[in-house]
């Protein structure tokens, strides 16, 4: 029943699309290439941000620790509300929805960066780098480094949380926005960074966001099979 709902959810079809003509028009069309040059431009034609305290150690290394803080907290609320479960009911599966959403999200995006196979701006003999530019769908010649810049992990480090959405939609729909600001300024803020870096197209970013939108829409049906029933009647 869940699935049904998912698969036949006007909105996941819709968000979809969108993505798929931006990752035709970003990658395909040109659109990375154009938007990485102009931020190489910008840095002098290097990666000047590549080293800079505040995009690798702030934005990159010390973001990644407060992310752990932030999923450890959620673990253990987590267990807490599920300890307690016939009291607190909805909290209990609204967070284990969230976790759920957060490891889905942190996986699938690593599983992905590790067999796709492709290679960072930085690698790129256009800017900097050694190797020639391949579009996502081309096959890299064997004879390359392996690399594992697809798609942007990091960023999901922002995006996975774009799961506060509906996790507040739960526990307090007034704040249900606010958890969705979160998740993409995050997601923005720190996908810029290794944009700015030289770590990631724009497009590794937005497949980032729809991997941890999809995830976190799934999860969270899976834990309010009400809202699914509601969802099919609407359609």
């Amino acid at each position: 029943m869940v699935i049904k709902a998912y698969i036949s959810d006007r909105t996941v079809y819709l968000f979809l699309l969108v993505y798929l003509m931006a990752l035709l028009i970003l990658d395909t069309g040109g659109g990375d290439i154009w938007l990485a040059s102009k931020f190489y431009a910008l840095e002098g034609y290097q990666w000047s941000l590549q080293q800079h305290w505040f995009t690798e150690k702030i934005l990159h290394k010390d973001a990644r620790i407060v992310n752990y803080v932030a999923c450890a907290l959620v673990l253990l609320l987590t267990g807490y509300f599920n300890l307690k479960r016939s009291s607190h009911k909805l909290l209990a599966d609204s967070f284990a929805a969230l976790s759920l959403s957060l490891t889905v999200s942190f996986v699938l995006v690593a599983y992905l960066k590790a067999i796709t196979n492709i290679a960072c701006p930085w690698d790129l003999a256009m800017f900097g780098g050694a190797e020639p530019y391949f579009h996502l769908l081309q096959n890299r010649p064997s004879y390359l480094p392996y690399n594992q810049c697809f798609p942007a992990g990091h960023a999901s480090v922002g995006y996975a949380w774009l799961a506060l959405f509906y996790f507040f939609k739960k526990v307090k729909p007034q704040w249900q926005f606010i958890g969705l600001a979160t998740g993409l300024i995050l997601g923005v803020v720190l996908g810029l960074a290794q944009q700015l870096r030289g770590a990631h197209f724009l497009s590794h970013d937005l497949t980032t966001l729809a991997l941890c939108f999809l995830s976190a829409k799934f999860c969270f049906m899976l834990f309010a099979p009400d809202s699914s029933k509601t969802v099919s009647k609407k359609l």
